[in-house]
């Protein structure tokens, strides 16, 4: 059979605590602080089309990797395996496959009707601006399934310890929103966002940043022996 081709169209777009790809989480879940919405397009916007889904805890989404490119290779690296082994892109969970199409599973926090329709989520490892092509509601009776094989992530990835310089509480500590914003910073810091490739390279003096919410946060990777922990040293407020 010859292949089959669909013509897709986006029903929203995200609105994230994440400006850019560099420190979103590589799965949903493991930054609980981080809020979005997503905001409905259209036809799309009718609270019709949302009715009921406010007695679910959790939904899927099914979305773009729209800062991936669109050409795909069959073997990709992993970051869970350093970045330095391939594996074939449909055992990975990499941006970089055909169609750019992710899934994400969120906490549904509330549905807002008064303006159109959104949906205000909670742990999401989205972009700023993805567009989602699909909502469905989760089923833990058929979906949680704690026995399964996960292949090359068998369990959740290490955390390291982040601390915090003078400077930078006292600019947490200014804000409506400090504690979330706190609790953002070291869910993101965490699971150390740098690329795989940067992680050997004992870059101790290198500043990096991460874009969250209106501030980019900046940081350095302190080796003291071991463990390994994220110093963030100064937020900048973006313009």
């Amino acid at each position: 059979m010859e292949p089959a081709s669909f013509v897709l169209e986006a029903i929203g777009h995200i609105e994230s605590d994440f400006r850019d790809k560099f420190g979103v989480p590589r799965q949903p879940g493991l930054a609980p602080a981080a809020r979005a919405r997503l905001v409905l397009h259209g036809d799309y916007a009718d609270p019709l089309a949302v009715r009921g889904l406010d007695t679910c805890s959790h939904v899927w989404l099914t979305f773009i990797f729209h800062h991936s490119p669109e050409r795909w290779t069959p073997l990709v690296r992993p970051p869970r395996l350093g970045g330095n082994a391939k594996l074939g892109v449909f055992a990975t969970r990499s941006t970089h496959r055909p169609n750019r199409l992710g899934l994400s599973l969120a906490t549904l926090g509330a549905i807002d009707t008064r303006h159109g329709v959104a949906l205000e989520l909670h742990g999401c490892d989205l972009v700023d601006g993805t567009p989602v092509l699909d909502i469905k509601p989760y089923l833990p009776w058929a979906e949680a399934l704690p026995n399964a094989q996960a292949g090359i992530a068998p369990d959740a990835p290490p955390r390291y310890a982040v601390r915090f310089c003078q400077d930078a509480v006292d600019a947490i500590e200014q804000r409506s929103d400090s504690v979330s914003l706190r609790a953002l910073i070291e869910q993101v810091l965490a699971q150390d966002p740098r690329p795989a490739y940067h992680r050997d390279k004992g870059d101790a003096e290198r500043i990096y940043g991460v874009r969250l919410r209106d501030v980019d946060v900046r940081f350095r990777v302190e080796q003291a022996g071991e463990p390994t922990w994220m110093h963030v040293i100064e937020l900048v407020t973006l313009g």
